[in-house]
């Protein structure tokens, strides 16, 4: 949104566009808000992720990735150290190769969310989808997907909530796998996130192009 300063120089660009590619809710309804005449520009699109098969034997490790609200994360685990159960543990996820972190999460059973204003959160999703419990912050665009009982919302600065939220996960946890709202949310994710979607949304376009121009 902010390419220019020149917000005339803006206005022409995105009322010169035929096409305005959005990947969630969230950014669409900003672009309309700034641009209310690209209401019908927008052109929706997705990102896919591939998961190996869920795994449940899971360790009882607590991730996070530190780049994003670093004070938020630091302020947390303070609050926290007091009250994690000592066979638990937390990691964080920094300076990892894109594997290195995809092996962490698998491994974990609970994935700390710092999201922040963002159109739709990468690494909850990625969490969500390698059988984590997410508690955090949705950035506001991850609401397209947060939903219980894979996501638990917190709301940014809430760390009396946070903390309690996941301490009440690390002792009650067992079922989680095993409960039929889980198993139907999972599913759900899944899909939305399936490299069938993003086709779809690529061909769609694809049509749309090709209406507009032969």
């Amino acid at each position: 949104m902010y390419p220019t300063n020149n917000l005339d120089k803006l206005n022409l660009a995105y009322k010169n566009a035929n096409f305005i590619i959005s990947y969630s809710k969230d950014i669409s309804r900003c672009v309309i808000l700034a641009f209310p005449f690209c209401k019908n520009k927008i052109i929706k699109s997705s990102y896919s992720i591939t998961v190996k098969k869920l795994k449940t034997n899971k360790s009882n490790i607590i991730t996070y990735m530190p780049r994003k609200l670093s004070d938020h994360s630091q302020l947390l685990l303070f609050f926290l150290k007091n009250h994690l159960p000592k066979n638990w543990k937390v990691k964080p996820l920094d300076n990892l190769t894109e594997n290195e972190v995809y092996r962490n999460l698998y491994k974990s059973k609970i994935f700390l969310s710092f999201s922040k204003l963002e159109g739709l959160p990468l690494p909850p999703v990625e969490a969500g989808l390698t059988g984590n419990k997410v508690i955090g912050y949705t950035g506001e665009g991850g609401k397209e997907y947060w939903k219980e009982p894979i996501y638990t919302e917190i709301k940014n600065g809430e760390f009396y909530n946070f903390v309690n939220k996941t301490i009440l996960f690390t002792k009650k946890n067992k079922n989680f796998y095993k409960s039929k709202d889980y198993i139907k949310q999972f599913n759900l994710l899944n899909k939305k996130f399936s490299k069938r979607e993003e086709k779809n949304n690529i061909e769609k376009f694809l049509t749309k192009i090709k209406k507009l121009y032969f």
